[in-house]
């Protein structure tokens, strides 16, 4: 009784160390997009933190209010979309270990 209670702490243990590694990983991670005009550039880390948002000159000299909401939500889009992806798939390795991860 006490052997199973003590195996499964020890998994749980075992799960947490490597759920702050992944974690930490993730945050070592950049994923970096545009917009479709090549014209707003966004970096994101692995755990959907925006790092930076690059914007062309070119983008700006237009002067244009709308194009520039556009674009910059495209690249944040695109870059967020990206860093989902790579954190659900490192994130595979739970699936299984923990109920309501499917």
């Amino acid at each position: 009784m006490f052997g199973n209670k003590l195996e499964s702490m020890k998994q749980m243990n075992q799960m947490r160390v490597k759920m702050k590694r992944l974690e930490k990983d993730l945050m070592a991670l950049s994923f970096e997009a545009k917009s479709k005009n090549d014209l707003v550039t966004c970096v994101s880390d692995g755990k959907l933190n925006i790092k930076d948002i690059l914007i062309e000159d070119e983008l700006l000299a237009k002067n244009d209010k709308k194009l520039l909401q556009k674009s910059i939500k495209q690249a944040v889009t695109r870059s967020l979309e990206l860093a989902q992806k790579a954190a659900e798939e490192r994130m595979g390795e739970f699936r299984g270990m923990m109920p309501g991860l499917e």
